[in-house]
């Protein structure tokens, strides 16, 4: 009878145990996010970008942050606003991604940010990318992960397309990640 209420008492102990628990992301999230700050790595093809619908920054951040992201860790995508052209008064240039002086710029808002990720020499699928608004001066945030590949190095493409007064611009940025 002993042993019987022994392992009843056993049991719900476990039980409780481990209901009282939480998910270790819950926590590594809420106390990392804050803490991480965006730039720019060195394996990264472009920083700042120049289109005929303004100037934009991609910059990435994550723990581990080196000069090249680490597969299987969580990392996060910054896109923000450097300047805008002002494309309602009907102002066009060439696309071009070196950064131009004396453009005359006005803020506009973004109506849509679509990304996607791909390596670059290396097939492995199209991972979508998706951006949340962060802030009210057109900074856009997403989060993601890679997926790790046999070699040791992978150069990743970020593709993003902006969509800005009934206007579409695609660029890109290519990156490199590290095997775990």
């Amino acid at each position: 009878m002993l042993k019987i209420v022994l392992k009843k008492f056993a049991i719900i102990g476990f039980v409780l145990l481990v209901s009282a628990c939480n998910p270790v992301a819950k926590k590594s999230t809420a106390t990392h996010v804050s803490t991480l700050v965006p730039q720019c790595i060195r394996s990264q093809s472009q920083c700042e970008f120049t289109t005929e619908l303004g100037s934009f920054t991609v910059k990435f951040s994550q723990q581990q942050l080196a000069d090249t992201l680490i597969t299987e860790l969580p990392f996060f995508i910054t896109l923000s606003e450097l300047n805008a052209s002002n494309v309602l008064e009907g102002v066009t240039e060439e696309a071009t991604t070196e950064p131009k002086a004396n453009t005359q710029s006005s803020q506009v808002n973004i109506s849509n940010v679509s990304a996607y990720l791909e390596g670059k020499d290396m097939f492995m699928g199209k991972v979508p990318v998706f951006f949340e608004q962060t802030d009210k001066s057109n900074t856009y945030s997403a989060q993601s992960l890679l997926a790790s590949c046999s070699e040791e190095f992978m150069v990743w493409r970020l593709w993003i397309t902006l969509d800005i007064a009934e206007q579409s611009q695609t660029f890109f940025v290519d990156f490199t990640s590290q095997r775990l």
